[in-house]
């Protein structure tokens, strides 16, 4: 008996990936000395048998299949006889999709996401390249006012200090610190931020708030006066618009800050706040067990209550108003948003503030947190549609961060790399995989730099306050982050750069990780590279919007071409810090090309790869077959 289905491959399932509502897939099956073959259809709280018929191809069984009318995911498998016994066939246990196998049970079934596909991503969004700034940190303006600060407010005369939480005895906050960083400290760096050719600018909570990270919002219409004005704010957009740069800010609306306009747990704003009054008109909008002093809240931190994002008064406020905050900021110069704790915010929610984006600017984004395959995402017990056409337009890509950590400190096979990162492929609508954020560096991880170091090896007595790694654990981290770095920028998505990462800035987790950019003091080298890598992808169109395609390679090779009208690149890494790699592929007989980083003709059969090293190569067509 012999039975095979691969889900990425043409002969078994076309066309390949998620798919339109309405639309049609036709699913084949390579299959010997079986009987009763059916294939299991499985929507949302439907389920049906459905008889595969005999092709003209030998030993080949096929259906074709409408997709419903409504998005969601359509899950499938396979029961058959053979021999007198009862066989099924499903994806593997990691639900990855690809080859599948026999099962003697009911089997882990393939996924086929079902969207509306209505609209289509911006092009500035999909062939952009992200700078993620935590505005403390990057750069004091020449507004920088003392005045400005809170009066629990702790700040560093040194730009250069280490950030430190200052805790109380239970774990919290007592006071916050912080360096200065404002709106038109960054304003003064955007000519920085062309010569990396950036043109997408993700910002950190900018709102007033107690926190030096504003994710405890005190007042969602009012700049926090540490980072400046409005005015400021408006100064920022439109010299960033001057040259072709996006700014995206992030909507924190799972929760807000107990010290804020709304909750005003300690009476530091003006009028009714939730904690001092159930008369008070935001009352509503939060859930107290017992009033006034317990109430839901993030994670249990009660310096952030749970809002109720489903009344109508709280949406009214945050999307559905004319000035309500979305259309508010939108119109002062935000072309997009990034949500906070996706998971969180209900689907309605999500769908109802993209309409009100859209209609305040049909190219707008709306990028949502998600860590895991967002697809599939089960949040608080629910399958979430964050793909379906009404809701997000990207993810930050945590998967693509963790897979190629991995596969380049040597934890995960590249053949492993491949699987995950095909699936992503198989399940994302093509828009919502061309639009991943791929990130490797954040505000919600340890430095890049230390996690490729592998710092946590040489910790021993060192505090994560001072350690800094030596000289050789720091050149190996810079080889691994130039391979890193090149997958992220020649990979499909768009690539996004945490500050300070291009310059060498190290640390551990928060609040180590959020150190000031070291103007004066960066690593030119480091510099110089993401300046190489940044022009790459801006200058061949392959890198923003061609197909992607995994080759088989040994365990410390990872190798994928792009391709589109314009161009064929193949783009090879070898991770391995001692042994030179061979790569020789069939399909690669007399190609030539031209290695987009040396600079160099290269020969493709076969590429030789040094130790931690790589190669783009751009395909001479009239030398290649596979074009």
């Amino acid at each position: 008996m012999e039975f095979r289905h691969h889900s990425w491959e043409p002969v078994f399932r076309t066309p390949f990936g998620a798919l339109p509502i309405g639309s049609t897939v036709t699913l084949r099956v390579y299959a010997t000395e079986i009987e009763k073959l059916k294939l299991r259809a499985y929507f949302k709280d439907q389920e049906v048998m459905h008889s595969m018929i005999k092709s003209r191809e030998s030993n080949y069984w096929e259906i074709t299949l409408d997709m419903p009318q409504a998005p969601g995911i359509l899950w499938y498998d396979f029961s058959f006889e053979s021999r007198g016994r009862a066989y099924a066939y499903g994806t593997q246990h990691d639900h990855l999709g690809g080859e599948g196998r026999i099962y003697e049970s009911k089997p882990p079934s393939y996924q086929i996401t079902v969207y509306d596909p209505k609209r289509q991503s911006p092009a500035w969004y999909s062939q952009g390249i992200m700078y993620q700034i935590f505005p403390d940190r990057f750069n004091r303006g020449t507004d920088f006012d003392l005045t400005n600060f809170h009066r629990d407010a702790i700040l560093h005369p040194n730009w250069n200090d280490t950030p430190h939480y200052f805790r109380e005895k239970d774990g919290g906050i007592k006071y916050w610190d912080f360096f200065g960083g404002t709106l038109s400290g960054i304003t003064e760096k955007l000519d920085y931020l062309q010569s990396l050719n950036i043109t997408i600018l993700y910002l950190n909570p900018i709102f007033k708030s107690r926190s030096n990270h504003r994710y405890d919002t005190g007042d969602y219409m009012t700049i926090d006066p540490v980072l400046g004005t409005q005015e400021s704010f408006e100064t920022l957009a439109s010299e960033c618009k001057k040259r072709g740069i996006s700014i995206i800010l992030d909507g924190v609306f799972s929760h807000t800050g107990d010290d804020s306009l709304y909750f005003n747990r300690y009476g530091n704003y003006a009028g009714l706040g939730a904690y001092q009054s159930q008369e008070s008109e935001y009352y509503p909008w939060y859930t107290f067990t017992n009033y006034p002093k317990t109430y839901t809240c993030w994670w249990g931190v009660d310096a952030m209550p749970n809002t109720n994002e489903m009344h109508p008064n709280f949406q009214a406020f945050i999307y559905k108003n004319k000035d309500s905050v979305i259309r508010h900021w939108m119109k002062a110069g935000a072309s997009g948003w990034r949500l906070d704790v996706a998971d969180e915010l209900p689907d309605p929610f999500i769908k109802g503030l993209k309409d009100a984006m859209i209609e305040e600017n049909p190219d707008s984004i709306l990028i949502g947190e998600v860590w895991e395959d967002a697809s599939r995402k089960v949040a608080y017990e629910e399958l979430r549609s964050y793909f379906s056409g009404y809701e997000l337009d990207a993810v930050m890509n945590y998967p693509f961060r963790e897979t190629f950590i991995d596969f380049v400190i040597g934890d995960k096979s590249s053949g492993s790399a491949a699987r995950i990162m095909m699936s992503l492929y198989e399940h994302y609508p093509k828009d919502q995989f061309m639009g991943n954020m791929n990130l490797i560096g954040s505000h919600d991880r340890r430095r890049i730099l230390n996690v490729l170091g592998e710092a946590y090896k040489y910790l021993g007595n060192h505090s994560h306050k001072t350690y800094r790694l030596d000289d050789t654990q720091y050149a190996l981290a810079v080889k691994r982050l130039k391979l890193l770095s090149l997958i992220q920028f020649t990979f499909p998505g768009v690539p996004c750069l945490y500050y300070g990462d291009e310059a060498g800035v190290q640390g551990f987790e928060d609040p180590y990780n959020r150190r000031t950019y070291p103007w004066g003091n960066e690593d030119q080298d480091l510099l110089a590279w993401y300046q190489l890598i940044t022009k790459l992808r801006t200058d061949h169109s392959v890198f923003q919007n061609g197909t992607w395609k995994p080759y088989e390679a040994s365990d410390d090779l990872f190798v994928f071409e792009r391709r589109n009208d314009d161009a064929l690149c193949f783009c090879l890494f070898n991770r391995n810090s001692r042994a030179v790699h061979l790569f020789k592929h069939p399909d690669f007989a007399g190609c030539q090309g031209f290695d987009l980083i040396s600079g160099e003709p290269i020969s493709l059969n076969p590429i030789v790869l040094q130790p931690l090293s790589y190669a783009i190569v751009l395909v001479t067509p009239d030398t290649c077959q596979i074009i």
